[in-house]
């Protein structure tokens, strides 16, 4: 989880620059159009589903007002990124060390792990964190949720062999799993994502889910021990360890679930960064984009009745960042 959120995060993207296209050297009319556009041109980081809504409002003779309603709407996302400088840097330190060692260990889980060994390894761990799952459900106040969290730990820590087996999805329970925490519940309370962030080993983050992780340690059983004594003595002739020291540090069941975590996220993961990374011009950018809608998109799901489809805009082309530099031939 911590080890590598370099991840998932591959799903659509959220936010990509726009440029206008170029028009036909002959024809004067449409150059003048595409001079007129560029004039009124947003700024570079300005997301590409406004634009969109835009144009289609306008061939529907409607009015276009960009959307406010909350922290998460793409008008409040408009410069996600402030400090790309230095999230670059960052960004560029990690790639070394994701193509050498983390994706490495990667494939080779991959390879040797056949995938029902790597399916009970990912439903264990699923299972060993579902407190965290179940405490946020709590706090948000959705009672339908927080059962159905409760019932799935109950029956795959037992009929499923302390999670290996996910029992709880299948018939006669027909209870699928659903994934919580902090920063989500951050968010359903009106906190806005924050600055982005990209940070060494991390990967893409906010300044929200940065907080909203720590705060997750404090609901996870392997961790709780850690974190939850103000004071531990180490030796008899030694002074108490503090509160602070305590808590950063990790038991050794709980450091080998979270760096099982991690590779697992890694290895499920490789399909989807490799396509990303194949397919977009900015491999940073894309990565920012797919990162920020699809925890938009989770908060939105939160924030709607239960089989209602909340209200995440869509992106003409999820791969492409048409405000980056070109690539050199």
């Amino acid at each position: 989880m911590a080890l590598l959120l370099v991840l998932p995060l591959a799903l659509t993207p959220l936010a990509a620059a726009v440029s206008a296209p170029a028009p036909a050297p002959d024809d004067a009319e449409a150059a003048a159009q595409v001079a007129a556009i560029a004039a009124e041109q947003p700024e570079e980081n300005t997301p590409i589903i406004v634009i969109g809504m835009a144009q289609a409002a306008e061939r529907d003779g409607k009015t276009f007002e960009e959307p406010d309603e909350g922290p998460d709407t793409i008008a409040n996302l408009a410069n996600p990124d402030p400090l790309e400088g230095m999230n670059r840097v960052f960004f560029a330190i990690t790639q070394p060390i994701d193509r050498f060692i983390l994706r490495p260990v990667a494939i080779v889980y991959r390879t040797v792990l056949p995938e029902p060994v790597r399916d009970g390894v990912h439903n264990a761990l699923a299972n060993i964190f579902m407190t965290s799952t179940l405490a946020n459900d709590m706090i948000q106040l959705k009672p339908a949720r927080a059962w159905q969290t409760a019932k799935r730990f109950v029956i795959n820590s037992t009929l499923g062999v302390g999670g290996l087996v996910d029992v709880a999805k299948r018939k006669p329970f027909n209870t699928p799993a659903h994934s919580n925490g902090f920063s989500n519940t951050l968010g359903v309370a009106g906190a806005g994502p924050g600055v982005y962030l990209y940070l060494p080993i991390l990967g893409p983050t906010t300044i929200r889910d940065l907080i909203g992780m720590g705060g997750d340690a404090f609901t996870q059983p392997l961790l709780l021990d850690r974190v939850s004594r103000p004071q531990v003595s180490v030796a008899p002739n030694r002074r108490p360890r503090s509160f602070v020291t305590e808590a950063v540090s990790v038991s050794t069941p709980g450091a080998i679930a979270l760096v099982t975590s991690g590779i697992d996220t890694r290895a499920r993961a490789e399909p989807e960064l490799k396509a990303l990374k194949a397919q977009s011009v900015d491999f940073y950018a894309a990565l920012r984009s797919t990162y920020l809608q699809h925890r938009a998109g989770q908060i939105a799901a939160l924030k709607v009745p239960p089989g209602q489809a909340p209200e995440v805009p869509e992106f003409d082309d999820p791969l492409e960042d048409p405000g980056a530099k070109p690539v050199k031939p």
